[in-house]
């Protein structure tokens, strides 16, 4: 199976949020590619990871950053009544000071009014623009963090996924070593009817089998329980049980300078620490803006009527447009200003600390996943030297067997010899295809 066979993962992607579940088909071989399909449907990390991508998209607006005009309207209506009673103070025709009294129950009182008002920030320091640009940086960001938890998953897919490989070759081999082991015992209890062995010989192949027999429970058991963790990661219901193809193929066009070039341009985790010391730096910028008078800006067009059964006013309406500017400076607020300032570039200075650490980290990583996998590479090679030899000296010695010229104990050696090769060859190519994906995951070359 190549490695390069996740190209369609960019048409899964677009589906994450759908609610219908992709499964295994329990009637074919699973294969890598489909696993990370269904995977890209499924998985509970992604489907989270997708969610908080959605929302740094929904974030990222000049609205949030304060760059478009607040328009609020209001209206209202007011009624009352009461039981009035006026004085008035004016004069008679003698210019004589006197006294006018106005009484009236239930004197009605109405008010009315609404208003339209638009306001915006003409200027606050550019931290409007700042706020907008750390917005596109954060949903910039989003899309690395969901890039890293497919990557994740990808990987974790993977080595659930030869998990179950290497436990089905296992079983298989296991299931094989009975057969021959059952073989074994039926030829004993022939050669003894006949008088060719004794019951030692039956005894002893009857032991061989029935331990054969446990081996075969234990790694079935072992199989199941590796389907069980790959259908964890797939989001998939636990209890499918199903193959999986077992081809492998690797890639050789690794090489070290390479890996680390391209680890130290394309890793994810760099990737976003990066960006976070760029947002870092954006706070900085943000906070300095604060120190910045701010000029804002209203109009507004309001209506306002009252009506009165009693007293002076009895009904009053006023209309129209209202327009304004308003200055705000902080002059003095205790030192809090230069204080953000401070610690907003004593974190931009941690954040670039910590991006120099990540680079040393990933070129470190990307220095010793190479060396791992062509190790790896390496013991696949001689394990499969190995496994040669055992089934060449097994073949002879079953052909030696047939003929009376080895004894049960040494076929049984050469048998069990085989076996243990056999089982190591699997988990030697298994675990260097996982450390093939672990490199090309700290390369960025997972998802093309």
């Amino acid at each position: 199976m190549k490695t390069r066979i996740l190209y369609t993962i960019v048409l899964f992607l677009g589906v994450i949020s759908s609610q219908a579940q992709t499964v295994p088909d329990t009637s074919t071989q699973l294969t890598l590619q489909k696993a990370i399909e269904i995977a890209m449907v499924n998985n509970y990390d992604i489907k989270i990871a997708s969610a908080e991508r959605e929302k740094a998209k929904n974030n990222n607006s000049i609205g949030n950053a304060g760059l478009l005009p607040s328009v609020s309207v209001s209206g209202g209506a007011d009624y009352s009544s009461n039981d009035t009673e006026i004085h008035i103070a004016t004069q008679d025709a003698d210019g004589n000071p006197v006294t006018i009294i106005q009484e009236q129950d239930n004197a009605a009182s109405t008010n009315y009014n609404a208003a339209a008002r638009v306001d915006y920030t003409l200027f606050d320091g550019f931290g409007n623009i700042y706020t907008y640009k750390k917005l596109k940086s954060s949903d910039n960001l989003q899309e690395t963090v969901f890039r890293q938890q497919t990557e994740s998953t990808i990987v974790q897919v993977a080595e659930q996924y030869y998990q179950v490989c290497r436990a089905q070759q296992n079983l298989h081999l296991a299931q094989e070593s009975m057969r021959i082991s059952r073989e074994r015992y039926q030829k004993a209890m022939d050669q003894k009817a006949y008088g060719q062995a004794n019951q030692l010989d039956v005894l002893n192949a009857e032991v061989d089998m029935n331990n054969d027999s446990t081996i075969v429970l234990q790694t079935e058991q072992t199989f199941i329980q590796s389907i069980k963790n790959l259908n964890l990661v797939l989001g998939v219901p636990i209890q499918n049980i199903y193959e999986v193809d077992n081809s492998i193929a690797y890639r050789d066009d690794f090489k070290a300078d390479v890996v680390i070039a391209d680890a130290l341009m394309n890793n994810a985790n760099l990737s976003a620490q990066q960006q976070q010391e760029q947002i870092s730096n954006l706070d900085v910028k943000i906070t300095d803006a604060k120190k910045y008078p701010t000029l804002s800006a209203y109009g507004q067009y309001s209506y306002n009527r009252t009506d009165n059964d009693a007293g002076q006013l009895l009904y009053n309406q006023t209309q129209g447009p209202k327009v304004g500017v308003s200055l705000n400076f902080n002059v003095f607020n205790g030192r809090q200003q230069r204080t953000r300032e401070k610690n907003a570039r004593l974190d931009y200075i941690s954040q670039q600390e910590r991006t120099m650490q990540v680079k040393s980290q990933v070129e470190r990583d990307a220095s010793n996943a190479y060396t791992d996998y062509i190790y790896k590479r390496r013991i696949v090679d001689l394990q499969e030297s190995s496994l040669e030899q055992a089934r060449l000296n097994f073949e002879q010695t079953q052909e030696m067997f047939q003929l009376g010229r080895v004894t049960s104990i040494e076929f049984r050696t050469a048998q069990q010899n085989l076996l243990n090769v056999a089982a190591q060859y699997n988990d030697a190519q298994y675990t260097a295809k996982v450390a093939e994906f672990y490199l090309l995951q700290l390369t960025g070359q997972l998802i093309q």
